[in-house]
């Protein structure tokens, strides 16, 4: 065997692996560093090197020895192993624990119903007055009018049982939905003058935000005000990875500068205040909302997952009368508030 001169060859009857362990320990590297000389590449020579001393005990205590080091460091693996899940735990812990009280308030256990309660009936007939008025006005189909309500038991097998006052309604029957802006990739820039577009990139779980390389595109290249980010709305990805199916954010204000990105849905609801648009946000973030969307996910290409629009819009949702939605809201806040004071 024929090594570079950088190396130096070591031919022993000592225990190969004692002497490994040897040469690998803080006492002899230390050593040899003090020996060493040059300032790029230190290095230290033959004459040095061999003047260095080793503790050599017995052959039959250099192989317990070694055997004592084999020992420690397959718990040494074993701890970090630990460790590492540990860790892994930890940093999931706080989304878990926010996934699962929202299951909990989706299913109607975080708070206590209230009989005296405004009945949720009072909610939908808001809710048919609206999609009247935007029938009359052209917006919407005659047959978008109707408002089916799903009945305990048939179709209600995500949610369990829900309060015998909530009911279990359509995507379609609280929303009006629509895709974003589509653009050709030529009429972009990233020159910050025009309107900003925003993607699945900006799209966090239960939150958005704007970012320094969204791309623009000049008011000629859009034809309807739809696009335009709007006060309550959600918005989702259309198109996206299968660990990131489920994102929803909500608008928090009018954006009259933004619009959403054509793999984008905006979801707007026909009843629309600060909270139900909370509510129904914390609804689609739900665990039992996302085993529904991850049901109807269509693998497109190598990587990418759809979720088609029609599919969506039949997807089913609980539905609590308003005060007790405006409770529900209250109560996640507060407990996400302290999850996250938690896992600062």
């Amino acid at each position: 065997m024929i090594a570079s001169t950088a190396f130096i060859v070591l031919d022993t009857l000592l225990n190969e692996t004692y002497l490994k362990y040897y040469l690998l320990s803080d006492n002899f590297i230390n050593r040899v560093n003090n020996k060493s000389t040059g300032t790029s590449y230190p290095a230290i020579n033959d004459y040095n090197f061999n003047l260095l001393l080793i503790a050599l005990p017995p052959l039959s205590e250099q192989q317990r020895i070694v055997e004592a080091i084999e020992s420690a460091l397959e718990k040494v693996d074993e701890y970090a192993e630990s460790y590492n899940r540990l860790e892994q735990l930890d940093k999931e812990f706080p989304d878990k624990l926010k996934k699962s009280i929202l299951q909990y308030a989706m299913q109607g256990k975080l708070v206590e119903q209230d009989p005296n309660d405004e009945s949720v009936e009072v909610l939908l007939e808001k809710i048919r007055a609206e999609k009247q008025k935007l029938f009359e006005e052209g917006k919407i189909k005659k047959k978008d009018l109707d408002i089916s309500i799903v009945s305990q038991g048939d179709d209600n097998s995500y949610y369990g049982n829900i309060p015998m006052n909530w009911v279990v309604i359509k995507i379609k029957d609280i929303f009006s939905m629509n895709t974003g802006l589509s653009y050709k990739k030529g009429d972009l820039s990233i020159n910050n003058k025009g309107v900003r577009i925003i993607r699945g990139g900006n799209i966090k779980p239960l939150e958005f935000s704007l970012l320094d390389n969204d791309y623009y595109i000049d008011t000629q290249f859009i034809s309807s005000e739809q696009v335009y980010l709007k006060h309550n709305q959600l918005i989702t990805p259309v198109s996206t990875s299968l660990e990131h199916i489920g994102k929803f954010a909500r608008i928090d204000k009018d954006y009259d500068g933004v619009v959403a990105g054509g793999f984008i849905f905006q979801l707007t609801p026909f009843e629309s205040s600060e909270i139900i648009s909370k509510f129904l946000l914390f609804n689609l973030s739900s665990p039992l909302f996302y085993k529904q969307l991850k049901a109807i996910t269509k693998l497109s290409g190598q990587a990418l997952y759809n979720i088609p629009k029609t599919t969506l819009s039949e997807l089913l949702i609980p539905l609590a009368p308003f005060e007790e939605q405006e409770l529900i809201t209250q109560k996640v806040e507060k407990l996400f508030e302290k999850v996250n004071q938690l896992w600062k």
